[in-house]
């Protein structure tokens, strides 16, 4: 990780983290109105905790804004969490202007076809694009992983194109089919679960995102930067049998 920006860089208008404790075993650190790129600060925190985990920290846990720490079992006394938000507190704000280092570049094939894309439809009527408008935005663009979360594996990629800003469906699926590429206002994913959900469909991806049997389970991390690559439905049903 690049070294933390200077005070000196930093604007002077930036308001502290908010840190504090959440029950016993957590604690929060929430960047949100602090900073101009909360997430970033989130990414360089997460990076800084796990390369070098202070004693109380039992696991960094990252959201969009917000960053968790998890006390070991021992380290849940008042005058250790007191503690710890302190030492928090200081490593909060050196994480805001520090930049994390680069994730990975992962390539993530997608079928676009109709019988995979159930709401591709529904896109194109309410950005009044064509579909394979849609299908090009969406495939040009490069996206960041700022949250895994939801179910193992599922990253929430931020980058989708305004034009294809659309709002989630009116009635959530109570069943998503796994690989299923949704998108939803400035965010895309792709289930890697069979699980409800929302987003509107406009894809299939055939290989598996999530394998708890691999060294790293998650094909995508935190950080990573993200690009889709357009199939056909024959080269999906060859990677689908590899699952």
């Amino acid at each position: 990780m690049n070294p933390p920006a200077s005070s000196s860089s930093k604007q002077a208008s930036h308001a502290d983290p908010r840190v504090a404790a959440c029950g016993d075993d957590t604690i929060l650190i929430d960047f949100q109105g602090c900073c101009s790129d909360p997430n970033q600060a989130v990414r360089a925190l997460w990076a800084r905790l796990m390369q070098d985990h202070p004693p109380y920290c039992l696991e960094p846990v990252a959201g969009v804004a917000t960053l968790s720490v998890v006390l070991h079992s021992d380290c849940q006394s008042d005058d250790v969490r007191q503690q710890a938000c302190d030492d928090l507190r200081t490593v909060a704000r050196d994480a805001i202007g520090a930049v994390p280092a680069p994730g990975r570049h992962v390539v993530i094939p997608v079928c676009y076809e109709p019988s995979m894309a159930p709401d591709l439809d529904r896109v194109a009527e309410l950005t009044g694009l064509a579909t394979a408008e849609v299908i090009a935005l969406h495939q040009s663009g490069r996206y960041l992983a700022e949250l895994i979360g939801f179910v193992p594996g599922f990253a929430y990629l931020s980058g989708v194109n305004l034009r294809l800003s659309v709002p989630r469906l009116p009635q959530p699926r109570p069943v998503v089919p796994v690989g299923s590429l949704g998108i939803t206002g400035h965010q895309c994913a792709v289930y890697p679960t069979a699980t409800p959900g929302g987003w509107n469909l406009i894809g299939r991806c055939p290989i598996r995102l999530f394998d708890p049997d691999l060294p790293e389970p998650c094909r995508i991390q935190l950080g990573d930067t993200v690009t889709f690559e357009s199939i056909s439905s024959a080269q999906f049903d060859r990677l689908w049998a590899k699952r």
